[in-house]
């Protein structure tokens, strides 16, 4: 899709100390250099509301004040449905392949813009976060809470989070915690890939086993901490990596493929989808006004239809589980 891209975006102190076109080739890979370079040369790039040139040296506070007219987006499947509903909160189902939030290559199709301009919130914020590939619920909060320990700790809504996850083959236990501290990995060629390390931050995840088939085991997973890419780094760890999923399954060997476009028909066969096959499933919440309330997303995209209908009685034992914990 194609519309006006205006953006504002304020210097973090760590950027600061960079030109001005240093710091656009930078952040802002989906043009070049020289169309940058036109940009500035033109008055359409300003810095705190000053024309200025592309040597300019930045500072922390700065605002750099651009607008595109024909910026384009890759076309993305921004069918989400809203699933609950109250004075201060929202719970969507997200689609798979959307983002959350903007980055270099989505402002407009995200799931918060979304929101914020369907609901005329522009306030509205996200309570977690998902995966740009990881499809299901998520709770957005609408304004703060009336509660003033809600408002210092609004995460207490959030009892628990399970997901399903499609792992390559036969998970041999019913039940397993992985304990494993994660970090970023801070080396190329992908800095933020987490990977478990004496070092890292605690984290724990339990998987219960729903269903298997001859090469594939469908799990349920409950987030007991939050760190990123969590679900998807344990899994890998143990040796059950998420089909589809670019970066910890296969080496990584797709996921510079995909920043760069480069996805072949024959890498997604492969990887066996394509997207990673995880889905933030049920969410137990704990609402100041309603209680405690169970909710489940079975919004699945084409990849997961096609893969649930070889476990025929998983969703019974999905439940149970949920409904074992809340």
């Amino acid at each position: 899709m194609k519309y006006r891209l205006e953006l504002n975006s304020e210097v973090p102190e760590r950027f600061a100390g960079e030109s001005l076109i240093d710091s656009l080739v930078r952040r802002f890979t989906y043009q070049n250099r020289l169309f940058w370079l036109e940009k500035i040369a033109a008055g359409q790039v300003r810095v705190s509301g000053q024309v200025t040139d592309p040597e300019r040296i930045l500072v922390s506070g700065d605002i750099v004040q651009f607008a595109i007219d024909d910026f384009t987006e890759p076309d993305l499947d921004t069918a989400y449905q809203k699933i609950f509903e109250n004075e201060n909160l929202i719970l969507v189902s997200k689609p798979a392949d959307l983002p959350v939030h903007s980055n270099r290559r989505f402002f407009h199709q995200t799931m918060t813009s979304l929101l914020r301009r369907d609901e005329n919130l522009p306030e509205l914020n996200p309570m977690h976060r998902l995966d740009r590939e990881t499809s299901g619920l998520m709770l957005y909060q609408k304004k703060p809470f009336s509660s003033r320990s809600l408002r210092r700790e609004p995460g207490r809504i959030i009892v628990a989070k399970f997901y399903l996850a499609l792992v390559i083959g036969k998970f041999a236990h019913e039940s397993l915690t992985v304990d494993a501290p994660l970090r970023e990995a801070a080396c190329p060629p992908v800095y933020y890939k987490m990977i478990v390390a004496q070092d890292g931050s605690q984290a724990r995840t339990h998987f219960d086993r729903i269903a298997c088939s001859d090469d594939t085991s469908l799990l349920l997973a409950r987030l007991e901490t939050g760190r990123k890419h969590q679900i998807r780094a344990h899994l890998a760890h143990i040796g059950h990596p998420v089909i589809g999923d670019k970066l910890y399954a296969n080496d990584g060997r797709c996921f510079l493929k995909r920043c760069n476009d480069e996805m072949t028909p024959e890498d997604l066969a492969e990887i066996g989808a394509p997207h990673h096959l995880l889905h933030a499933w049920s969410l137990v919440l704990q609402l100041p006004e309603e209680g405690r309330q169970v909710f489940f997303s079975d919004s699945f995209s084409e990849s997961w239809r096609s893969r649930l209908k070889e476990f025929t009685t998983w969703r019974d034992k999905a439940v149970q589980v949920v409904n074992g914990f809340s």
